[in-house]
């Protein structure tokens, strides 16, 4: 697998729409456009609507202080749209049945899954978790959360074997969503934990641009909404141990709520 720079960007946790239509966004508008907005043909159509604040380091200083946040809390809080992912993480370490557990966060940021799991999971168990994600995310990850358990690299070996591969709130932000998940599911590994899918019941994907509120971010960014039926075929490779709806998490798509699943699948 290349260096995943040019193939993924932070996933967003704050979802909001003014309007949402379904042709491209206007040019003019006196209001900022907050939504998701277009149906494209391409990646690199939205691209160019996107703007020179695509890839904005906005959104990555949010996440810096939601995960210093996270780290310096000494509550377990488990949030509703957190606890299935929580419940399947859990559910794969109970199967492996040893006390080191390997990890492969794929589009983890910071780490703020490790930090959530690390509060809850008994001290006998030692952690190796390794975040995959954007160069200048990585940087900070080693030098501000890095620790003994918790790394960050740009590049993910394809021979690499782990014993749980986790991709959450991310396939949807990336150039080329099914080849990643096709590359994902190739890695040796016994679990693997898709969180956060964005699902409709259309025959086919469709590509929009997600401008995000000006208040979380100064940013807008290609985002997929997929077809159950093309996500699935993509996820058929491995056995589906459990499925899941994000029944506190939408986003508005054509004035209705696009609906988030995740997946927890494990090798035949």
């Amino acid at each position: 697998m290349k260096t995943i720079a040019k193939e993924i960007c932070p996933p967003f946790m704050a979802r909001a729409a003014l309007r949402i239509i379904t042709r491209k966004a206007p040019e003019s508008a006196t209001t900022p456009l907050v939504g998701f907005f277009g149906d494209y043909r391409s990646f690199d159509e939205a691209l160019k609507d996107c703007g020179p604040d695509y890839q904005s380091d906005d959104i990555l200083d949010v996440t810096r202080r939601n995960t210093e946040k996270i780290r310096a809390s000494d509550r377990a809080e488990v949030w509703p749209v957190l606890a299935p992912f929580l419940t399947s993480f859990f559910l794969a370490v109970s199967d492996l049945g040893r006390d080191t557990v390997n990890v492969v966060d794929f589009g983890g940021a910071l780490g703020a899954h490790y930090f959530h799991v690390r509060r809850l999971l008994p001290k006998r168990y030692k952690l190796r978790w390794l975040v995959v994600d954007l160069p200048r995310t990585i940087s900070i990850g080693n030098e501000v959360f890095g620790n003994d358990e918790l790394s960050f690299t740009d590049r993910l070996d394809p021979a690499v074997e782990t014993d749980i591969v986790v991709a959450s709130c991310v396939f949807q932000v990336l150039p080329r969503p099914h080849d990643t998940i096709k590359q994902l599911l190739s890695v040796k590994a016994a679990h693997f934990i898709f969180p956060l899918i964005p699902l409709t019941e259309a025959e086919n994907d469709r590509l929009t641009v997600e401008y995000v509120s000006p208040t979380v971010a100064s940013m807008s960014i290609p985002h997929w909404f997929f077809s159950r039926r093309t996500i699935e075929a993509s996820l058929s490779p491995r056995r589906r141990l459990s499925t899941w709806r994000h029944s506190e998490y939408t986003a508005p798509l054509d004035g209705r709520p696009c609906e988030y699943f995740g997946y927890h699948l494990v090798s035949r």
